[in-house]
Order: structure tokens, then C-alpha cells, then sequence
């Protein structure tokens, strides 16, 4: 006979049903879950800014005595490698894994490791490709209107033994609960796992003592930098941004300020940081909370006695001179700006909700107030021509922002150009989005094995770039060269080189030793 157990319970406060005792789910208590990030190969320096999801994922599975442990692949060589050494070295283990689309094609390799060591164990997959994915289906679903994204939704549960859309602190609990579920949809506001602005409260903070945090590298005003999330959501219905139609993505929810201050204390605190790139959609969202919020963190840094260094997003069309003093005084050196197009026929078509004359306006303030300026640019909208090229060029020229992007627009599951294109009348596996009369026209991509890079000056160096979107006006050939045609010159006249590829990290698996820190940590 087997070791008697004492029956104990263990009840979530967030989620009532999740009820655990060791007498029927000492399975559930006692397996360790492996949380795995896959390379971001889009990425010049991929360990730049640590991936906050898997640490925010692990903080309530530790709190519930889960051991856990979390391989970092960012930037690894041998990641397949580094993943079969750890399943062929442990057993009884549940993993999971997350996903942005560019990191699908590594997260499948990941997977097929782990079937081909370990056939027997559990597989889970979340992050923000699959919410995506999901929030598509249901759109078409909804309008009626043929399901572009069901082939690919098919593909990923049936490759995993769980899909997760939306929240994953309690949804992986729910999974490792219920093993059989092979779907479960935490992106949907009347979930018991959807997390209210009253549970992000209540959820503890990330663990990012699962990060080798020494090995990402990232400063503001020569400050080592590290990252945090104030509030989540972004309700613009811009055409080209992922999760429009996902609440999960589009629903804003606010941690309240005393939350958002026990995070940034322990991050010096605990950490030693005191620059911090702020990873919100928009900082400035809600005018009065925000500037409320700068204050607040101002009054922290002197009972710390130190300066912040901070750097986050804003919106420029809700820009103004108390929210940029308020940012300056609490520590901001730098603000990114999606101000996306210099041509206004653009910034209609993508529904941006922010004109040319706010853009600049927006400029001008941020630049008053002793704030540095990354403009956020994108080509391959709707509409697009050689002349809206120039007119996105002129407007770089004429504002001189401290640093760009010009980034290509690629058509992912989960964006307005994605979910509400329709198939095309004569020429087949192509889809259309039209707006204002304009029209973008984009095939299918295969998520599972193209890295889809819409960085494209990595793309390029890597020979990697795959162009599957143009207008009536441009090729995806015509795309292709003047975006890499605009951002040389760009760079040449404003003085900012493209960013160098950082060497990856070594992992020798010939030398018969564990995983080193910078890759993999534990819970115990």
C-alpha cells in the first residue's frame, strides 16, 4: 500500500472553482511546471527586454506551491539543443510555452523536442499568437463571414494538449487541473479567469527572480534598464494592430497606483533597478490617472532617495504639456510615438484617430519638456504609394526625432487587416481589407515555418523577409525596396545606423553539464 496522504485544501481567492487537495490532484500539486520563452530571431538583440508574460504567469502558480521552473531561450544558439538536455534530464514535468507569431516557428521546433524525448508529458501554449488566432475565428464567426483564421486554430490545438487565449495566470491553473481540456478561452470578460482590474491587484507580483536579469542589457540615460507593465489595454481601432477585436488586447484595466508603486519598490528594492522601460500601450490613456501616476512615482523616487530613468509609450493625439512636465518630473527621458505615416491619406486609412498636425504637435511638446522622441513608423497600409513613401519621409526629416523605426506592415491574425479582409474575386489565397477606397491585399502565411519579420532591416541582413502584402499602387516587391531604400537614406541624413546583430548565446550540449543560469532558473 502507498503512503497515506492527510487531505488539505487549497482554495483561490480570484477563482473559487479552483479547489485543490492532494487526495484527488496530487498529481496536479506535485508535478513541476517548465515555462519556456523561444528566441525572437526578428530581434537584432533579443536580451534586451526581459519577456514579462511567463513571469507574470509563474508568480501565482509559486504562491500555490507549484514548483516551476523557466528556460529563457532569448538570443540562444542551440536552443532545440538546450530544451532536449533539460526533458531528457526531467520527468514528470508539464510545460508551457508562449508565443508572439514571430516566435511560433521556434516554438513548434520546441514542441517536436519535447514529443521526441518526452511523448508522454503535457504541453501547453499561450501568449499572444493563439489569443490572436482565437479572437479572429470569433470575429468571422460572428459576422458571418469565411473563418480565415480556423485552419490555423485547428493546426495549434491539435499540435498542443492545451491551447490558452487571453489571461494565463489562471488559465494554466485550470489546464494543469483538468488535463483533458484542449481549449480554454480566458480572453472572454465574463470568464471566471478573466482578471479584473480588483484581481490584477490581488495577483502577486512577477517573478522575476526566474530571469537572469544580469544577462539583458538595456539603458536609459546610461541607467541599466528593466521592464514593468502599469496597465493593460489599448482601445484605438488602428487596422494594422493585433487584438482589436480581442478584450484580452483592447480592454483597458488599470492597476490601481499603490499596486503599480509596490512593483516599481521591489524593482529597485529587491532588483537594484531604477530605470525602467514602461511596456504599457499607452501611457496616456486616461489623462487624470496618468498624471496622478506621475506624481506618485515621483514622491517614490525621493523616499528612495534615488532618480528614476523611465521610458514608455503615449498616445499623440492625447498628448499635452502637464502630461509631458508630469513624465519629465517622475523620471521619463524618452517617449515612443506610433505615429505610423507622415501622409494624412495613411493615418485616415488606418484609423489611427490622430492627425498630422497633432503628430507634430506631439513632437514639439515632447521636446519642450526635455523628452526624447522614438518615432514608431510603418509602410504597406491601405492605400500606399510612392508618394504617402515621401510624404512619411519629409515629415521624419522635418521633426528629427531622436530615433525610428520603419517597420513593414505584415498582416497577422487578430488585426482589422487580417480579420475583416475578404477573399479576393479572381485571384485565389489572397485576401482584401478595403478602406476609403483603398485597398491592401495580402496572402496567407504559414505561421508555423515563416518567421514573420516586420522589422525589416534584421529581415533583410538574414535573408529572411517574406513580402506577402501589396497595394493597388506597389508590388510587394515595390514595398520591399523602398522601405529599405527610405530607412538608408533616413538613417544617413539623421545620423542613426541600424542597430547591430548581438552574438548569440553559446550552449554546448557536448559538454555533458546542465543548463547554465542564463538560461534556465528554478523555483527551487
Amino acid at each position: 500500500m502507498g503512503p497515506k496522504f492527510e487531505k488539505t485544501k487549497i482554495k483561490c481567492s480570484i477563482c473559487p472553482d479552483l479547489i485543490f487537495n492532494n487526495s484527488n490532484s496530487l498529481e496536479f500539486q506535485m508535478n513541476k511546471v517548465c515555462l519556456i520563452v523561444p528566441p525572437s530571431i526578428i530581434l537584432s538583440k533579443e536580451r534586451t527586454f526581459p519577456h514579462l508574460g511567463p513571469i507574470k504567469v509563474a508568480a501565482p502558480l509559486l504562491q500555490r506551491g507549484i514548483p516551476v521552473d523557466q528556460i529563457d531561450l532569448s538570443g540562444v544558439e542551440d536552443y532545440t539543443g538546450a530544451v532536449r538536455k533539460y526533458a531528457s534530464e526531467n520527468k514528470d514535468v508539464t510545460y508551457g510555452l508562449t508565443a508572439t507569431s514571430p516566435q511560433l516557428p521556434p516554438a513548434a521546433e520546441i514542441l517536436k523536442v519535447i514529443r521526441d524525448t518526452r511523448p508522454e508529458v503535457k504541453v501547453i501554449l499561450g501568449g499572444p499568437h493563439f489569443t490572436l488566432v482565437n479572437a479572429s475565428r470569433k470575429k468571422a464567426f460572428h459576422d458571418g463571414r469565411p473563418i480565415r483564421a480556423d485552419k490555423h486554430f485547428e493546426e495549434l490545438t491539435g499540435m498542443f494538449d492545451t491551447v490558452i487565449a487571453g489571461d494565463g495566470e489562471l488559465a494554466i491553473q485550470r489546464a494543469l487541473k483538468s488535463p483533458d481540456m484542449k481549449f480554454i478561452d480566458a480572453d472572454n470578460p465574463m470568464s471566471d479567469l478573466w482578471l479584473k482590474p480588483f484581481d490584477l491587484n490581488e495577483m502577486p507580483l512577477p517573478a522575476r527572480q526566474l530571469l537572469d536579469l544580469e544577462s539583458y542589457e538595456y539603458y536609459i540615460d546610461g541607467v541599466r534598464a528593466t521592464t514593468m507593465i502599469n496597465q493593460l489595454g489599448c482601445p484605438y481601432p488602428c487596422g494594422f494592430c493585433g487584438g482589436r477585436y480581442s478584450p484580452f488586447l483592447r480592454r483597458v484595466r488599470h492597476r490601481s497606483q499603490e499596486n503599480v508603486l509596490a512593483e516599481k519598490r521591489e524593482i529597485f528594492t529587491k532588483y537594484g533597478y531604477r530605470a525602467i522601460m514602461e511596456y504599457d500601450d499607452e501611457e496616456n490613456l486616461d489623462h487624470d490617472e496618468m498624471v496622478s501616476r506621475m506624481h506618485a512615482t515621483a514622491r517614490l523616487a525621493d523616499e528612495l532617495k534615488i532618480e528614476w530613468r523611465l521610458r514608455g509609450f503615449i498616445k499623440s493625439n492625447l498628448f499635452n504639456e502637464e502630461q509631458a512636465q508630469s513624465m519629465f518630473e517622475a523620471g521619463f527621458r524618452e517617449i515612443l510615438i506610433g505615429f505610423e505615416s507622415g501622409s494624412p491619406r495613411i493615418l485616415r486609412n488606418i484609423k489611427k484617430q490622430a492627425t498630422l498636425d497633432q503628430n507634430t504637435r506631439c513632437v514639439e511638446i515632447a521636446k519642450k519638456a526635455g523628452l526624447r522622441v522614438k518615432a514608431l513608423m510603418s509602410m504597406g497600409h491601405p492605400g500606399e504609394s510612392e508618394e504617402t513613401i515621401r510624404e512619411t519621409e519629409e515629415w521624419i526629416l522635418a521633426m528629427e526625432p531622436e530615433s525610428f523605426d520603419l517597420t513593414r506592415i505584415t498582416v497577422y491574425p487578430g488585426t482589422p487587416y487580417y480579420d475583416d479582409a475578404v477573399p479576393h474575386s479572381s485571384l485565389p489565397g489572397v485576401w482584401t481589407y478595403e478602406v476609403s477606397g483603398d485597398r491592401l491585399y495580402s496572402g496567407d502565411v504559414d505561421f508555423l515555418h515563416d518567421f514573420s519579420f516586420y522589422k525589416g532591416d534584421r529581415g533583410d541582413s538574414m535573408g529572411l523577409n517574406k513580402f506577402t502584402t501589396f497595394t493597388d499602387y506597389l508590388s510587394s516587391d515595390d514595398l520591399a525596396r523602398l522601405r529599405k531604400e527610405t530607412e538608408d537614406r533616413l538613417r544617413e541624413k539623421l545620423g542613426q545606423p541600424y542597430q547591430q546583430n548581438a552574438p548569440g548565446i553559446p550552449f554546448d550540449r557536448s559538454m555533458g553539464m546542465g543548463l547554465p543560469d542564463n538560461i534556465l532558473r528554478s523555483s527551487s
